[in-house]
């Protein structure tokens, strides 16, 4: 037998194997239609040897006790140590009769016998299956019940059945008084998939949401807490969910598991157990929302295994760190509708947390819907006690409902208080209430908790200290192993803590608060003195008991050493808490840690490496400023440390302050000169020369590189032939851009580098769009889709379907539409903001061409918002030019004018050579509208210059109707025609539709000006045939009306 079966001060069994014989005892007397007895027994006046004689004498006393009995059983029974100074008999195939017989033999021998020198007596209590119960809990309870009559009626003695037995039923067995919030939630979900839940401490949040899983019937109950001990520990709340989960129904967990694809089951064993579960490989890093993916499609599948409904419940959020509120944000958004989420928190607490955070967001989206707990009136004040207490003595419920102000935990509380002080007593027919009330009643749940406090023993209260520092769930080896006491000690100090209500007992030997509030209490009352002592103990406990899986404390050892003062420990463990933090995306926590750490380190190459991974933090999270100020602060350590350069030039681009990008790329060019990492600066600096428009220098330098690069790593060599892939799309070499990507394809493939492999596919998506071929860009970006999916890159999947949407705006108005929604769901759900601002001015654009002329300005407005918010430059001048674009052609010339203002002022900054076209070519519309037809003459001849040495086919076609638009305006309709016909020939062996389609409704509009009807007519309807495939009525509507005018 294992040895956790076994209580290690006594020899005999424990708690643990009770649970497990109990359990299949009844699976056998079922089959089988046999009986089985328990028998409890419990030491009278035990605590007397101990006060008078100490704890060594007393756990003499519970050995030999336990031999006695030993001696006194079949060989088929078994002896268990229930706890403290209570044991259990376990008697297969026994009846009532066998069962106390045996019972009146322990009374007998145990009085002619002395226990360790001591002559000591027992209360017993019984019960029998089926006859008393047919579940553990009942049969135990029933035991209890008749050992507590034994000690009522004086002790050393069996308890008799045919007294009544009457004692306060804490907690009540049934929720009260909460039948219309019930109604009204169930009314709710069929309308709101989440329901949040608040109210103050003790109200009784937590249990209405299991009533409302009776009522609903539902199958599956998935319960996760958030505990303010753990609140730095990243995604805790979903980590007891998963616990508790594989503790109750492990085969279940393990089945779901293995359907979820082998790139999910790594995301999701980060936040299972480390013991006892299925590992798995560790594999490539990439973003958060692969982990929360893996999470929500096993609910889902959790969900698909029940035939009823699912709920998710998340209780006591208030204390749930960010990377858990982010996590259940993306669950709210993502899971099925036969799951239902349920939230609770405290309304006094919820002020600048986390969650708060996420409220007004919710909110706006209407996502969920909300009930605020009031406290119970004085009839649901009765209904309450009858629960608890059976009849009410008259005027006890006024009395408890002044003092409670109707609070079901303060209710209850108030109870126990009375009955300690011996405020009333069951006669055997009724409660009879004492007439002195007069006595000192806490004002306040915190109040009750302290009271609690004073009349605990030193030892027991010490006891209760070290839990309320390890946190809201403990068991009792780890208390043992940092008191160094025995578990029994803990055990029976638990017992009291038990019957005073400010424990309770989850499992065997473990056990958690009754509310977090009373842990909270306790842990306020611990003096700093003894805090930090409390602390260091706890850690070197779990440093000792759990050392095979210490990773998984990491975060509690900080926090418990760092409490304690532990300069040496505090920094280790933060370090480590930090870097697992960052593993697993909960970058907030791992800021934490870090700057925690600079608190204890005065190594100046260590406070190095720490500044350098928390900029790198802010730069994967956007905060641009602090990962400079990071940087600066690693700069002044080391002037030389080239990783430094490398990683602000990567903070500036990523601002679009290429010029500082390229001054610090430069900066480290220099400092790495005679080693490989030149050309990692080579092929930054080349690729932002890429990004600006300066093609012909970024040639040169990938072009060198090649040349000059013959020993250079796999990954700098694919990455160059990529840039100079990318270099040759836009410099409209498309053989050569093909060619490069390519090889870059086929070195990425050699070292199994799947992300990269997709991003040479959008690559050459993007090369074959950049010659209209829509066949084959398609095909390729079905292939980058593919393995982005494989792989769980979400960032990935939503750039390809962004592609395919803006691909289809030329092909199929319809289809293009439906990857952008598509597209735009997933980033919304994982917060990708760059991604949103691209696809709500797509779909701008889109509706602008269907004729929804509302829709259309509100995704451009909200494009333009998101790039505001996050500092996305280039969104934010092309989200103005769209804006401008579509009050000009609304006939709001003042309105348009100011947001090509902004455009042109930030594109000028920025000094980005397509973004400058376009601001140019928006303000030639402009200037012919307002007849100023000599400016708008010289913009477009500079225009079409400057386009003559662009490669990129659709502005030099652009850049040509720009000019024949401003040569009919001038009347010049023959000129104009030269340059209709000029760009149309680049369209020919491509055969866009869609740029087709205006060139000839354009070329339509001339022939009419110039008195050409049937030339016009022709042009028209060879328009109108592309656009009407395209789907892009905005063109139609428009043709039919030039038509009217022939």
């Amino acid at each position: 037998m294992k040895e956790i079966y076994f209580d290690e001060l006594t020899g005999v069994y424990n708690r643990r194997f009770l649970r497990r014989w109990i359990d299949d005892e009844i699976k056998r007397a079922n089959r089988f239609a046999t009986n089985f007895a328990l028998i409890l027994l419990d030491l009278d006046n035990f605590r007397d040897i101990n006060n008078n004689f100490g704890h060594l004498e007393g756990d003499r006393v519970l050995v030999e006790f336990a031999n006695f009995l030993q001696n006194q059983i079949r060989e088929v029974d078994n002896l268990i140590r229930y706890g403290g100074d209570e044991f259990i008999i376990l008697m297969p195939n026994t009846n009532i009769e066998g069962t106390v017989e045996l019972a009146q033999r322990i009374l007998e021998n145990l009085r002619k016998t002395a226990i360790a020198g001591h002559k000591v007596y027992c209360s017993i209590g019984y019960a029998v299956f089926p006859n008393d119960g047919t579940a553990a809990e009942v049969l135990i309870n029933k035991a209890d019940n008749l050992m507590y009559q034994a000690k009522k009626q004086g002790k050393n003695r069996i308890g008799v059945k045919q007294e009544v037995i009457r004692r306060l039923q804490i907690p009540a067995p049934i929720t009260v008084g909460r039948d219309q919030e019930v109604r009204w939630a169930l009314g709710q979900i069929s309308q709101f998939n989440v329901v949040f839940i608040a109210g103050t401490a003790g109200i009784g949040k937590t249990r209405l949401v299991i009533e409302i899983k009776e009522r609903l019937n539902a199958e599956r109950l998935l319960r996760g807490n958030a505990y303010e001990a753990l609140a730095l520990v990243p995604y805790h709340p979903f980590k007891n969910l998963f616990n508790e989960l594989i503790n109750r129904n492990f085969a279940l967990t393990q089945q779901s598991f293995k359907q979820l694809p082998e790139i999910y089951q790594r995301e999701l064993a980060k936040l299972l157990p480390a013991e006892g579960f299925l590992r798995t490989a560790r594999g490539e890093e990439l973003d958060k929302y692969r982990l929360y993916n893996a999470v929500s499609e096993f609910i889902n599948i959790l969900a698909r295994m029940s035939s009823g409904m699912t709920i998710l419940f998340m209780d006591d959020l208030h204390w749930a760190d960010q990377s858990s509120c982010e996590l259940l944000d993306f669950l709210i958004r993502s899971v099925k509708e036969n799951i239902k989420i349920f939230g609770t928190y405290r309304v006094e607490e919820i002020k600048n947390t986390p969650i708060a955070k996420f409220w007004g967001i919710w909110a706006r989206e209407k996502l969920y819907t909300q009930i605020t707990l009031r406290p119970l009136n004085q009839m649901q004040t009765h209904q309450l006690l009858e629960e608890i207490m059976g009849p009410v003595p008259e005027n006890l419920d006024k009395f408890i409902y002044l003092q409670s102000g109707g609070n079901p935990f303060y209710i209850e509380e108030l109870l126990r208080e009375l009955e300690r002080q011996k405020k009333f007593y069951y006669n055997g027919r009724v409660w009879v209430l004492s007439k002195d009330l007069d006595l000192a009643i806490p004002s306040s749940i915190t109040e009750t908790v302290k009271r609690k406090l004073k009349f605990l023993e030193d030892e027991i209260k010490g006891y209760l200290e070290i839990a309320a520092v390890f946190g809201q769930e403990f068991n009792a080896d780890i208390i043992a192993t940092a008191t160094r006491r025995n578990v029994g000690q803990i055990i029976d100090a638990f017992d009291a803590l038990r019957e005073l209500g400010l424990i309770k007992e989850r499992g065997p030997d473990t056990y958690f608060f009754t509310e977090d509030i009373v842990r909270h209490i306790v842990y306020k009352q611990i003096p700093r003195g003894n805090l930090m002592k409390l602390h260091r103990l706890v850690g070197e406990a779990i440093e000792i008991f759990y050392q095979n899986t210490l990773p998984n404390y990491y975060e509690q050892l900080a926090h418990h050493f760092t409490t304690a003062n532990d300069v040496h420990k505090a920094l280790y463990y933060s370090k480590k808490a930090a870097e697992k933090a960052k593993n697993n995306y909960a970058h907030s926590l791992a800021i934490k840690f870090y700057e925690n750490a600079l608190r204890f380190e005065d190594n100046i190459d260590e406070i190095f490496k720490i500044k350098f991974a928390l900029a790198d933090i802010y730069y994967l999270i956007g905060e641009y400023k602090k990962a400079l100020e990071q940087l600066n602060d690693c700069l002044k350590i080391d002037p030389n440390a080239y990783r430094v350069y490398e990683k602000i030039g990567n903070v500036y681009e990523a601002m679009g302050e290429y010029k500082n990008s390229l001054k610090h790329y430069k900066k480290g060019l220099q400092i790495t000169q005679g080693t490989e990492m030149i050309y990692v600066f080579r092929n930054a600096i080349a690729w932002l020369y890429t990004r600006m428009g300066r093609y012909k220098e970024a040639e040169k330098e990938v072009e060198d590189i090649v040349k000059s690069g013959k020993h250079l790593s796999k990954q700098v060599i694919g990455d160059t032939y990529v840039i100079m892939g990318i270099v040759y799309l836009r410099l409209g070499k498309f053989e050569k851009a093909e060619k490069c990507i390519k090889k870059s394809l086929s070195i990425r493939e050699s070292i199994g580098d799947k992300k990269r492999i997709a991003a040479c596919y959008l690559d050459l998506a993007l090369n074959y769009y950049g010659q209209f071929n829509l066949k084959m860009s398609e095909k390729f970006n079905n292939k980058a889709l593919e393995i982005y999916r494989s792989i769980g890159y979400q960032g990935g999947i939503l750039i390809t379907l962004n592609n395919l949407a803006v691909f289809y705006t030329g092909k199929d108005l319809n289809k293009a539409e439906e990857y952008c929604l598509r597209a735009l769901t997933q980033a919304k759900l994982i917060g990708a903001k760059r991604t949103m601002v691209y696809l709500y001015n797509n779909l701008g654009s889109i509706n602008y061409n269907r004729l929804m002329d509302e829709q259309a300005i509100k995704n451009y407005r909200q494009a333009l918002k998101i790039a505001q918010e996050i500092n996305f430059p280039e969104a934010f001048i092309f989200s103005n030019v769209s804006l401008s674009e579509y009050y000009r052609e609304h006939g709001k010339i003042k309105k348009g004018r100011s947001y090509l203002t902004q455009a042109q002022k930030k594109a000028r900054e920025l000094n980005i050579k397509y973004l400058n076209f376009d601001c140019l070519m928006e303000e030639v519309e402009y200037h012919i509208l307002g007849r100023q037809y000599k400016k708008a003459d010289q913009l477009t001849r500079k225009l079409v210059a400057d386009l003559k040495k662009e490669s990129n086919i659709q502005y030099k076609i652009y850049g040509l109707i720009s000019r024949a638009k401003v040569l009919v305006a001038m009347k010049k309709y023959t000129q104009a025609q030269n340059y209709y016909r000029r760009a149309e020939r680049f369209m020919k062996p491509v055969a866009s539709d869609r740029i087709l389609g205006e060139i000839y409704y354009l070329c339509g509009i001339a022939y009419r000006k110039a008195g050409k009807p049937e030339q016009a007519m022709k042009a028209f309807v060879e328009a109108n045939k592309r656009f009407a495939r395209i789907g892009n009525l905005r063109f139609l509507d428009r043709i039919e009306q030039e038509i009217t005018k022939l």
